[in-house]
C-alpha cells in the first residue's frame, strides 16, 4: 500500500512539475506579461463600464439633440439623450441620472 501511494504522489509531483516548467503553457502564450498586466489593445475593453437606470453621469457627456439621427423618439417632458462613452442614454435633465441605457452609437447610427 505504502508503494502505491508513493508513486502516485512522486506521479503527481513529476507531472505537476513539467506543467509549471514548459514555457509559454499559459494564458500569456509565453508573451511574458505575466498576471496584472495586459496585451496591447485589450486594456479598453477590460474596464469598460455601463451605467445603469439610477447611476449619475460624470461630467463630460454630449446632449443629443437631433433624434431622428439616432432613430430615437422624444425622450419626455424632463428628461434627455444623451451620448457618454460611446453610449447613448436617456438622463434626468436636471441631474444627470440614468433613467435608461439605450445602446452603443454605432448601432444606432446603423439602423
Amino acid at each position: 500500500m505504502k508503494q502505491i501511494l508513493f508513486a502516485t504522489l512522486t506521479a503527481v509531483t513529476a507531472l505537476s512539475g513539467a506543467a509549471y516548467a514548459t514555457p509559454g503553457n499559459g494564458h500569456n502564450n509565453g508573451k511574458g506579461w505575466g498576471v496584472g498586466h495586459v496585451p496591447p489593445g485589450h486594456q479598453k475593453k477590460m474596464h469598460r463600464y455601463y451605467y445603469a437606470p439610477g447611476d449619475r453621469l460624470p461630467e463630460g457627456y454630449m446632449v443629443i439633440r437631433d433624434y431622428d439621427r439616432y432613430g430615437l423618439q422624444y425622450p419626455g417632458d424632463g428628461y434627455r439623450y444623451v451620448r457618454y462613452d460611446n453610449e447613448v442614454y436617456r438622463v434626468m435633465r436636471d441631474t444627470a441620472t440614468v433613467a435608461a441605457a439605450i445602446g452603443i452609437v454605432s448601432d444606432l447610427l446603423n439602423n
